[in-house]
């Protein structure tokens, strides 16, 4: 065999050891970018699972202290005066939350109250930020009619009644207090990655 046909057969042997040697390189690759872009997206799952439950527990929490809050400052709810709501020992705390009249879609014997106070709590990088709002209807003993307030999710965008609307019946007290639960704390609402959560009760 002469040697310009040994050298053509080295050259299509390394030819072909070329292709092959890419083809397996680019199968790996492929392989690596897959698992790593898998691997981002269960970690982008898990972080914001970890974050949800953070904002979750914050608006639970919220709920408890406005609760509680609710029926230890009652008679100072039911008149509309500034209440002092503290509940995770926190310096942030609200010292004095002052009442809001509703009077617009609002009929009948009675008066509308609404607090808004915040609270941040946690420590450090678990800091959690839970915003009340909180809403007192105290229907008048000696009106002949109940208390109607037409336009509740004005207030409230997640009230779940079929209706838009809350009767409170003459002589009594009615609530409604919504809690957003955040994974980071109330000054720092604006900054990415934020996650809200909400709980509502009424009674």
């Amino acid at each position: 065999m002469s040697m310009g046909a040994n050298t053509k057969k080295q050259s299509s042997e390394s030819g072909i050891a070329l292709i092959v040697t890419l083809i397996v390189v680019s199968v790996v690759i492929s392989i690596g970018l897959s698992v790593l872009d898998l691997t981002t997206k269960q970690l982008r799952l898990s972080t914001n699972a970890k974050d949800s439950e953070k904002a979750f527990h914050a608006a639970n929490a919220g709920l408890e202290c406005a609760r509680y809050w609710h029926r230890e400052e009652d008679e100072d709810i039911e008149a509309g005066n500034p209440i002092s709501p503290k509940c995770f020992g926190k310096d942030s705390d609200p010292t004095s939350v002052s009442a809001t009249i509703i009077s617009a879609d609002v009929s009948g014997g009675g008066v509308v109250y609404k607090y808004d106070y915040k609270f941040t709590w946690g420590a450090g990088s678990g800091d959690k930020c839970s915003s009340v709002r909180a809403v007192m209807m105290a229907s008048s003993v000696t009106g002949s009619n109940p208390l109607v307030w037409s336009d509740v999710k004005s207030l409230f965008p997640g009230y779940s009644s079929n209706s838009n609307s809350k009767t409170c019946a003459v002589g009594s007290r009615c609530s409604i207090i919504s809690v957003k639960g955040y994974n980071k704390s109330c000054g720092n609402l604006n900054d990415q990655g934020v996650t809200e959560r909400e709980v509502l009760l009424e009674f």
